[in-house]
């Protein structure tokens, strides 16, 4: 066990996953009982460290010395696993205080998630470890265990299960119970975990917290997480960033899908952002693959144990089973996947091998013939170990024994591209075994869901390829600072609702482009602000209270004489006031017409955990009606920027289609990474922002109309 003590940058968190020392305070005899089963494991996985037992009704436990208090323990203890009443925890770590020591795990419910009064108790007692930097796992939890040194501080069944080797699955759950069934289900499957943590209310210690321990933990090869909501969502972006950075997976399985938070509808962004939207993007912005159930996970860790790249993605698929194949194969191609047909050299040698009535098409249909000449799927094995352009190869076993798995592993070795076994259980014979723990301990991954395998290649190539992107950006990009702007501060911190006049000063203070315009406050200075612009010209109310113009018919588009416009102004006034009588009118603008160019729309909304959340879309129907639109958490890398423009069904249409030339996709580019440098200056002072129309041309790119809502206005 490693006996160093921990350094700064872990926080104290090492003193949960690697005390020296451990008490169960509230410890049992009765081995089932949570203070009995940390003591029992403790000794049967031989923790190398002291462990003591705290209960006044016992001298000792099991040949484990209990003393009345942890006071009266003459050991220094690092590490208190509570299971006492919620009332005594309180008094339990101020003992703990005096006891000097540097973390608690506390079982007990009764707190935050009861009632105010729990989470009073709750709140005194993270004060109270905060003040004396205690690091806290729970209360309301299930414990920890690190298989690597033998710590068990928890009372979860899944401590009698035998470890898996090699330990490399770090799991982090914000559910005790779930998560141990995750837990259980995955050791079944074959994946060995270096440590499970439950978090409980995290009063302290949270998922984030956990994690970014884990990134330092050289037997954490990926990490994986049951999450409900984080708490803290900027630090789980720390952690996801340098996560990335060394090449460490995360893996989450988010729950809530269908759950949308209370959120402004002012702006079509606030509309469409909901919460499983908003941590879809973070996912995909940072690197973190989301999985939908456990035998995804489980499918990655394996054949991420491989060690091999799956960047590259033409996919051999050689099988018995005409039907499995094919189903194969849809479902490679379904997630993005190439299954390229066999051709040339590569399928004269195939079809040279196989039975006449098989296939060399891809996927490679052995036939039952395979079952009677057990040579025919290695030969085929070894043309496609060297053929090219193909780079993954899917290899369906029929049976399982030394002699089979020696060959596959023979072949392996001789080839840099990854072997993929699916195979099919046949009564678990002790030779079958012999040879999927041969495969297993080549790390040649075995699964017995090929559709899963699909879906594990297509995330571990994405996340590879993120990886390596990532390192390039890091390696030729410096963030950009957040910069304030006196044009920003005065408007946004004025405490009124602003205009779009208001709104587009702060986007020209940022450099990005706006229509040319100005306000009028009379009819007589409209119709000469229009002679000065250049007809035909829009005409638009300017007030605060009046955010939607087309509903109080307060908009006139397209006028091209004094006369039309001086029309318009008396209309657009009489229709405002009869909307709000109530309304503060700046004056109405005097805007130039636009014409041509590609409708898109920019947003920001402010979600609750991640900050400012940019948006991005086609205009018109395309956001009202369809929904085409992509979402990242800022601040935007020039990377962010140019995915969010790629993952909308319609980007095609921005290249140009029947003859319309394409836009300039450097001006949106811009534009994007200017709203988000100004929304990461003023994150606290932006609930939500729109610019809607952007109208994007070959040339350059125009603001047309905009809209943003401070914090300090107020609702609306």
């Amino acid at each position: 066990m490693n006996s160093s003590k921990p350094s700064t940058e872990t926080s104290g968190i090492e003193y949960l996953y690697n005390p020296r020392s451990i008490a169960i305070v509230g410890a049992s005899p009765h081995q089932r009982k949570p203070g009995g089963r940390p003591l029992v494991a403790l000794k049967a996985r031989g923790y190398k460290g002291t462990f003591v037992a705290v209960n006044p009704r016992y001298d000792e436990i099991d040949g484990i010395p209990c003393y009345p208090s942890l006071l009266e323990v003459p050991e220094d203890i690092e590490l208190a696993v509570l299971s006492v009443p919620a009332a005594q925890v309180l008094k339990v770590l101020q003992d703990g205080v005096v006891k000097g020591i540097k973390a608690a795990v506390i079982f007990t419910a009764g707190f935050s998630e009861v009632d105010a009064e729990g989470a009073a108790l709750q709140g005194e007692i993270t004060e109270l470890a905060q003040k004396h930097g205690i690091r806290l796992l729970g209360p309301n939890c299930l414990g920890l265990m690190n298989l690597t040194n033998s710590v068990m501080a928890s009372f979860a069944h899944i401590m009698d299960l035998e470890p898996i080797t090699p330990q490399t699955l770090a799991f982090v759950t914000q559910s005790g119970a779930f998560g141990a069934m995750i837990y259980a289900e995955a050791t079944a499957a074959g994946v060995g975990f270096s440590s499970f943590a439950s978090v409980g209310n995290e009063a302290d210690a949270g998922f984030a917290d956990c994690m970014e321990y884990l990134l330092d933990d050289p037997h954490a090869e990926v990490i994986g997480g049951y999450l409900e909501g984080a708490r803290d969502g900027a630090k789980l972006r720390q952690v996801a960033e340098r996560a990335l950075q060394i090449g460490k997976p995360i893996l989450i399985l988010k729950v809530g899908r269908t759950g949308a938070g209370a959120r402004a509808a002012n702006s079509h962004t606030g509309s469409l952002a909901g919460d499983d939207e908003v941590y879809d993007a973070f996912f995909r912005q940072m690197g973190i693959i989301r999985i939908n159930d456990l035998s995804e996970l489980t499918a990655f860790v394996l054949l991420h144990r491989s060690g091999r790249n799956f960047e590259h993605t033409n996919i051999a698929i050689l099988g018995g089973s005409g039907g499995h194949g094919v189903m194969l194969s849809d479902r490679c191609e379904s997630l993005g996947l190439s299954v390229p047909e066999i051709t040339g050299t590569t399928k004269q040698r195939l079809e040279e091998i196989l039975p006449a009535f098989g296939s060399a098409r891809n996927p490679i249909d052995l036939t039952a013939q395979a079952g009677r000449d057990p040579r025919m799927p290695f030969k085929c094995l070894e043309v496609l170990s060297i053929a090219e352009g193909i780079d993954i190869i899917f290899m369906q076993m029929f049976y399982s024994d030394e002699r089979v798995a020696k060959k596959i592993i023979e072949i392996q070795n001789s080839t840099d591209k990854p072997i993929v076994v699916t195979a099919r259980r046949n009564g678990g014979s002790e030779s079958e075994d012999v040879g999927f723990e041969m495969l297993k301990e080549a790390r040649i991954p075995v699964l017995f869901d090929g559709l899963q395998g699909a879906k594990a290649v297509a995330d571990l190539s994405w996340y590879q390829r993120k990886v390596r992107r990532a390192r390039e950006d890091a390696a030729k990009t410096t963030p950009a600072q957040p910069r304030t702007n006196p044009v920003a501060d005065k408007l946004l911190q004025s405490g009124k609702q602003l205009t779009e006049f208001d709104c587009k000063q702060i986007l020209q203070a940022y450099g990005i482009p706006v229509t040319r315009e100005k306000l009028a406050t009379s009819a007589d200075e409209a119709v000469e602000l229009a002679a000065d612009l250049g007809f035909p010209v829009v005409l638009k109310v300017q007030s605060g209270q009046i955010l939607h113009k087309t509903e109080a018919d307060a908009i006139r588009l397209n006028l091209g004489s004094a006369a039309e416009v001086r029309e318009a102004y008396e209309e657009i006034l009489e229709n405002a006031k009869k909307y709000a009588p109530d309304a503060e009118i700046q004056g109405l603008l005097v805007q130039e017409m636009l014409q041509g160019g590609v409708e898109v729309i920019v947003g920001v909304t402010r979600d609750p955990v991640f900050g400012p959340v940019i948006m991005f879309g086609l205009g018109g129907i395309f956001v009202e009606v369809l929904k085409d639109v992509s979402f990242r958490v800022a601040p935007l890398l020039r990377r962010d920027a140019e995915e969010m423009i790629e993952e909308i069904r319609g980007h095609r249409i921005l290249q140009g289609v029947r003859g319309q030339p394409p836009v300039s996709r450097e001006a949106l580019i811009d534009v994007i990474l200017k709203v988000s440098e100004l929304v990461s200056a003023y994150k606290d002072d932006i609930a939500e922002l729109d610019i809607n129309p952007l109208l994007l041309f070959p040339d350059g790119a125009c603001a047309v109309d905009a809209l943003i809502t401070s914090t300090s206005s107020g609702p609306v």
